[in-house]
C-alpha cells in the first residue's frame, strides 16, 4: 500500500517515518547519504567541544578538575550527585512530555507546514535553496526541540539547585530565571558531551557489559566532571 507523498498526515509517526524517509534519500549522484557522514563529523565536534571545555575547566579551576570545594566522601559525594540526578531526571521527563504533545499537536493541525512544503517543492528555485527543504520539513520536530531547550535549561537549574541546597551547600541570596538558565548551561555543557563520548565508546564493549559499565560511566562522569562545576556555580551565584 502507497501513500500519496503529499497528502497530509495527522500521525506523528507517520510524518516522522516520511520525513526520515526523504530525509535518507541520496544527497548527491554518486548515491552517498548524509547520514554517512553525520556520524565522524558530529563525533568530531563533540570531541572538539569536550578538549574546549576541559581547557576552560583547567584554567578557571585551577586544574581542579575533580575536586568539590570541600571536604567530602565518597558516599557524600554519590548522595549529593543522586541528590541532583533524581531532580534532574524529573524535570526532563516532564519536558519531553509537553514537547511531544507539542509536537503532537503540530502534526496534526501542521496542514499549514504541509500546504508551504507543498508549494515550494512546486517552486524549485525556492525549494533548492540550502536550508529550507530541511526546516519546513522539520519544522514541528524544530519547534518542539526549540520548545525542549528554552524550558529544560531554567527548569534543571532550578532542579540542581534544589539538590545542592538540600545538602547545605551555599543557598543563592537570589536564584532567578538568569541563574537557572546558566546552571542548567552549566550542567547540560558537561553532561552533554561526556554521554555521548561514553556512548562511543560504549559500543565497542561486549554486549553482554554494556548496560552495567555504560551505567557506572555515567554516574562516574557526573560524580567527578558535571557535579563539580555545578557546586562552583552554585558557590559563586552565592558569593563564596
Amino acid at each position: 500500500m502507497t501513500t500519496n507523498a503529499n497528502a497530509p498526515l495527522h500521525d506523528p509517526s507517520e510524518y516522522v517515518a516520511r520525513h526520515l524517509q526523504q530525509f535518507a534519500h541520496p544527497a548527491s549522484a554518486a548515491g552517498q547519504h548524509p547520514g554517512f557522514f553525520v556520524y565522524p563529523l558530529g563525533l568530531a565536534v563533540v570531541a572538539a567541544l569536550f578538549a574546549a571545555l576541559v581547557v576552560l575547566a583547567m584554567l578557571t579551576d585551577r586544574r581542579a578538575l575533580f575536586r568539590i570545594d570541600r571536604s567530602i566522601t565518597f558516599g557524600q559525594r554519590l548522595a549529593l550527585w543522586w541528590s541532583c540526578a533524581w531532580r534532574q531526571w524529573l524535570a526532563s521527563a516532564f519536558v519531553f512530555a509537553v514537547c511531544f504533545m507539542a509536537f503532537h499537536f503540530l502534526v496534526r493541525s501542521g496542514g499549514s507546514f504541509r500546504s508551504l512544503e507543498s508549494d515550494l517543492m512546486t517552486h524549485g528555485p525556492v525549494w533548492n535553496v540550502p536550508g529550507w527543504a530541511f526546516l519546513v520539513s522539520f519544522a514541528p520536530l524544530l519547534v518542539s526541540v526549540l520548545i525542549y531547550v528554552l524550558l529544560i535549561l531554567p527548569l534543571a537549574g532550578y532542579m540542581v539547585k534544589s539538590g545542592l541546597v538540600a545538602h547545605a551547600l551555599p543557598r543563592p541570596a537570589r536564584f532567578g530565571l538568569t541563574q537557572a538558565t546558566l546552571m542548567g548551561l552549566t550542567t547540560y555543557a558537561w553532561s552533554i558531551p561526556g554521554s555521548l563520548l561514553i556512548a562511543y565508546v560504549g559500543w565497542r564493549l561486549p554486549y553482554h557489559a554494556q548496560g552495567l559499565i555504560h551505567a557506572v560511566w555515567l554516574v562516574a562522569w557526573g560524580m567527578y566532571i558535571v557535579l563539580p562545576r555545578q557546586v562552583r556555580r552554585i558557590a559563586r551565584l552565592a558569593g563564596y
